[in-house]
This record gives structure tokens, C-alpha cells and sequence, in this order.
């Protein structure tokens, strides 16, 4: 059977400029990209229930539709795989707000033209490996289907890997955790609320996490993230990262604010000398979770403690 890393990348182009499709293409396809192109956002949505290409590079201004509408309208489609990359390329200026509005989106990057063409190639071969990786992953069984993260067989394979290359490479390795206060006492209300939270989170962890970052789902509302090179400092700032991201989509979508303060962290960090199993990893993140989880007070994020 072939695997998705085997196979040549099929990149769709969303841009109604030819001459700007034909710079990205002369970059790429030396590079072994297939180039698919699109000149509007509905063309756009329209082949994607016929392809499954392995990464969008996405003009901001289309004739039919907002660049940025148009990247939300992909990640809801059922055809799109949650882990597929979304660039969006614009020739003018982009400001801080417009960036954020493309993260939280979807969008994986937002490139200025004309791209620099070693950082656009990089950038591409970059997520798409990533992309192929967790297609590969996927047919194993290792990720959850929902999320498009690990699931807790895959996150505990890959926090064993990553466990590996700290050791090796003498650098620490931080394991984060993140989930909801409980929602009342009835067990189904405080579930569902959990995983209705838990899309924002998602969503908040797909904007903020690196490549190099591992994230999976644990259960309902609860994530885990393996972030190599993250020691405890890097943990905390990680987190507010994270619940800012939460807060910010919360308020796109209209959500209740306070459900989205109620999201905790807890985490766990290894030295690159700690033989750490990843097991004992995913537990120490998860019990110093429950910690913070069970603090009413201001505390949102918990180290964890023997």
C-alpha cells in the first residue's frame, strides 16, 4: 500500500490573478507540487468534493467571497481533513487584526507578495509532510476523527518518540494538558458543555501550537499537547496563549465568555537527563490538570506536584 507520504502533493490555488498563480506555480511545481487552480471561492468549494488536495494557498481578496470567509467555509467542509494546511497569500498590507482573523479561521500562515521563494517552498514541504504524516496516522487508527489530533494511543507513540529525541539531544520536553471545570452536577449537561468548549479549544490549539508540537484529544473538552524544547516557563506562556485564542473565538462565534474562562491547564516538564516514561508524562500532566481544574480561585494554570 502506498503511503500519503509517497504520494506527490496536490496543492489547490485559490486566486483570480493569473499572473500571481503563475509565480506560486513556477516556485512550487519545480519542487514536485501538483497545482490545482481555482479562480473563485466557489469554484474553490466545489472541486474540494471531488479532490482531497494537501494544502490551500488561498488569495485574500476573491471576486465572490472574502479570503478569510472562504478559509472558515473549507474547514467546515466534511471533505476537508482538519490537519490539511491553509496559507492565505494577499498583495496589500496585512495588519494585526486580519492576521488574527486568519488564524482563527483556519489558516495555518498569511504570506505577503511576492513570497519569498526558499520560505514559501519550506513552509509548503513543511505542512504538507505534516499533513501526509497524519493521514498515515489516521488509516493507523492513531488520531481522533473529530479533531484530526492524536487520539491517546497515538499521542502516547509520539510522546515516546519525542521523549527519545529530549534525551538525545539533552533538551527538555513539556507536556501540557487542557480541559474545563465541570459544568453543574448532571454528568450528560456538564459533558456536553465540556465538548461544545472543547471546539473552541481545538480551534484555539490549531491557531497557537508549532509544527513541532504534538496535540491529541483526550476526551470530552480535554486536549493534551507534547511541546519539545518547553520548559515550565514556556508552559505558562503557552497556556495564556491558548486561552486567549479560546476567548477571542468565543467572542467570533458568539459564545458564552464564561464557559471559555472556565478552560484550566495543567503540565509537566522533563529535563533532557529524565528518563520519563510517556505514560508517566500524559499522568503527571493530566493530575496536575485535575488540580487546576478543581481550583475556584484565579490560578488557571497548575505545574504539576509530587
Amino acid at each position: 500500500m502506498q503511503h500519503p507520504s509517497d504520494l506527490t502533493p496536490l496543492v489547490l490555488l485559490i486566486d483570480d490573478q493569473e499572473w500571481k498563480s503563475r509565480s506560486i506555480e513556477s516556485i512550487l511545481k519545480p519542487k514536485g507540487h501538483v497545482i490545482l487552480k481555482a479562480y473563485t471561492g466557489k469554484q474553490a468549494l466545489d472541486l474540494v468534493q471531488r479532490v482531497s488536495p494537501d494544502a490551500f494557498l488561498v488569495d485574500m481578496n476573491l471576486p465572490d467571497i472574502h479570503g478569510i470567509e472562504l478559509v472558515r467555509e473549507l474547514r467546515a467542509a466534511s471533505t476537508v481533513q482538519p490537519m490539511t494546511p491553509v496559507l492565505m497569500i494577499t498583495s496589500d498590507t496585512v495588519n494585526r487584526a486580519d492576521r488574527l482573523a486568519a488564524l482563527e479561521a483556519g489558516a495555518w500562515d498569511v504570506l505577503t507578495h511576492p513570497v519569498d521563494p526558499n520560505e514559501l517552498t519550506v513552509r509548503m514541504e513543511t505542512f504538507v509532510r505534516a499533513k501526509q504524516a497524519a493521514d498515515r496516522l489516521r488509516d493507523e487508527g492513531l488520531t481522533d476523527p473529530g479533531t484530526g489530533f492524536y487520539n491517546v494511543r497515538g499521542i502516547v507513540r509520539r510522546a515516546q518518540e519525542l521523549g527519545a529525541d529530549a534525551v538525545r539531544f539533552q533538551r527538555p520536553l513539556t507536556c501540557i494538558a487542557f480541559g474545563p471545570q465541570a459544568f453543574g452536577d448532571d454528568p450528560k449537561s456538564s459533558e456536553a458543555l465540556a465538548e461544545a468548549v472543547g471546539q473552541g479549544v481545538a480551534s484555539a490549539l490549531r491557531s497557537v501550537t508549532r509544527v513541532s508540537d504534538t496535540v491529541g484529544r483526550l476526551g470530552p473538552g480535554e486536549f493534551i499537547v507534547v511541546a519539545p524544547g518547553t520548559d515550565p516557563e514556556g508552559a505558562v506562556r503557552l497556556a495564556d496563549r491558548v486561552f486567549e485564542a479560546v476567548e477571542r473565538v468565543a467572542a467570533s462565534e458568539k459564545l458564552d465568555p464564561e464557559q471559555s474562562k472556565r478552560i484550566r491547564a495543567g503540565f509537566f516538564s522533563t529535563r533532557g537527563d529524565d528518563h520519563t516514561t510517556p505514560d508517566e508524562l500524559l499522568f503527571r500532566a493530566t493530575s496536575a490538570l485535575r488540580h487546576a481544574q478543581a481550583d475556584d480561585g484565579s490560578f488557571r494554570v497548575r505545574a504539576y506536584e509530587a
